[in-house]
């Protein structure tokens, strides 16, 4: 909790950016077809050419891959975090209008609550990194002349770690939930969905 507590900001910022335009994509799906229906066609070809697979570490490859992305685009201080951010809140909230809203939910929330916090959880680290890498490049730009340049480089290293260490604490743990994630979808979603179709 005290690592969530430290980074709040980037976490609300990571929410926003992910449930926003999810929700905005559910809504006005149509408006959004010519961006987004080649997405998911292209998407439904890498499933039936077996690019995808319904596995655990074929899902697991392919969420771990979007969220080293979301972390390692904090590096440009964000901007390419946000945008992935922004882009897979848009693409599940469009697959979800193509379905009935209640067979998506229904076979999407074992594994979806873990992928999602997965997901946010390496947004978040993104957006720590992209702090840790802007307050360095800030202090940088002060580095007197007159003064040990590698000791003042090894100086702000050790000032930014702990910050660096949060975000790579995020991001591990976004990647344990990814893992629960894909085993879970691989394995059981797919059984439990028509349990619960079969009740109701």
């Amino acid at each position: 909790m005290g690592l969530l507590g430290r980074n709040e900001i980037f976490l609300w910022a990571s929410v926003l950016l992910f449930f926003g335009p999810m929700v905005i994509s559910y809504l006005f799906a149509g408006f959004l077809d010519p961006i987004l229906a080649p997405l998911l066609a292209n998407f439904q070809q890498r499933v039936s050419d077996g690019t995808l697979k319904l596995e655990t570490l074929s899902l697991f490859i392919n969420n771990a891959t979007v969220a080293t992305y979301l972390y390692i685009g904090g590096i440009l201080v964000g901007a390419v975090t946000a945008f992935l951010l922004i882009t897979n809140g848009l693409f599940i909230g469009y697959v979800a209008s193509k379905v009935p809203l209640g067979d998506f939910i229904i076979f999407t929330l074992p594994h979806g609550i873990f992928e999602v916090v997965g997901i946010i959880l390496a947004g978040t680290a993104g957006f720590k990194l992209g702090s840790v890498v802007l307050h360095f490049l800030n202090d940088v730009t002060k580095i007197k002349r007159n003064i040990s340049i590698k000791n003042q480089i090894s100086y702000l290293l050790k000032v930014n770690y702990d910050d660096f260490k949060d975000s790579l604490a995020l991001f591990i743990i976004g990647v344990i939930l990814l893992i629960i994630a894909a085993f879970i979808e691989a394995n059981l979603s797919i059984s439990w969905g028509q349990f619960i179709q079969s009740v109701i």
